[in-house]
């Protein structure tokens, strides 16, 4: 096992940005490197403040890019520590002392095609994936989930934010509190719920998979576009029937927003 705890001393700049008509401060130091990491590695993130975005490169290394900001100085940039364990799987963990959020860091991580990504969890920002491996499962309370171009099942649940999911093998829920949801499913691998509270869901779905449906919403509508669906009860605000004789289930639901299905091309 190989880990490497990544410290202040070894960040490579340190940028000090004053910002305009104000007397706050931003400090910021930036962390970069890259490392060789054997193929069907899974890779994992816990980033308590701050945003990821991972993107397949045709390198056989990986680089990791880290940039932490903060408002109260370097001290507070200090307390702050990366860890990274490269053993049976890659983890990068930010560090916080308990109860500071004052810190943030953000992750850009370029990866080869043979790493697979897992479990991505931010606290405060947004996740991005974009021509990558895996079965990720992806979470974040305050803040989108963009995943597209994505050679496996994905997993995304945030409280505040968008979901897309496009470009990819499958899903295997979506989630989210306050956000629209836009979503591509040519394979149905296990029931699937996808939800949101105050947002629209627009669903593209193979027209050739068999399964039961199921959307309701609140204050909103459905609608189709040109899927052969049997309706065993289709009202503005709740649908019920399936394709192709039917099968596992799909479950939309929205409390204020419209529900649309569509055929993927």
């Amino acid at each position: 096992m190989v880990k490497v705890k990544i410290l202040s001393a070894v960040f490579i700049s340190l940028l000090l940005l004053t910002a305009t008509g104000c007397s706050n401060v931003v400090t910021s130091e930036e962390f970069m490197q890259t490392y060789q990491v054997r193929s069907g590695t899974i890779i994992e993130i816990i980033n308590p403040n701050g945003s990821v975005t991972i993107t397949g490169w045709d390198q056989n290394e990986t680089e990791i890019k880290a940039v932490k900001e903060s408002l109260r100085g370097r001290e507070a940039l200090d307390e702050i520590d990366i860890n990274i364990d490269i053993a049976d799987k890659l983890l990068i963990e930010t560090v916080h002392p308990s109860a500071n959020t004052v810190v943030s860091v953000d992750y850009e991580i370029k990866v080869p095609g043979d790493l697979l990504i897992g479990i991505i969890d931010c606290s405060n920002g947004n996740i991005i994936l974009e021509n990558v491996s895996g079965n990720p499962e992806l979470t974040t309370s305050n803040g989108s989930i963009n995943a597209t171009r994505v050679n496996g099942i994905v997993k995304a649940d945030s409280s505040n934010g968008n979901i897309t999911a496009t470009g990819v093998r499958g899903l295997a829920g979506l989630k989210t509190s306050n956000g629209n949801i836009l979503a591509e499913l040519p394979q149905l691998h296990e029931n699937l719920e996808i939800k949101t509270s105050n947002g629209s869901i627009s669903l593209l779905l193979s027209p050739s998979l068999s399964v039961d449906l199921d959307a309701k919403t609140s204050n909103g509508s459905i609608s189709i576009s040109n899927l052969n669906i049997d309706t065993a009860l289709f009202e503005r605000t709740h649908l019920s029937g399936e394709m192709n004789g039917g099968g596992l289930r799909i479950t939309l639901e929205t409390s204020n927003g419209s529900i649309e299905l569509a055929p993927l091309r």
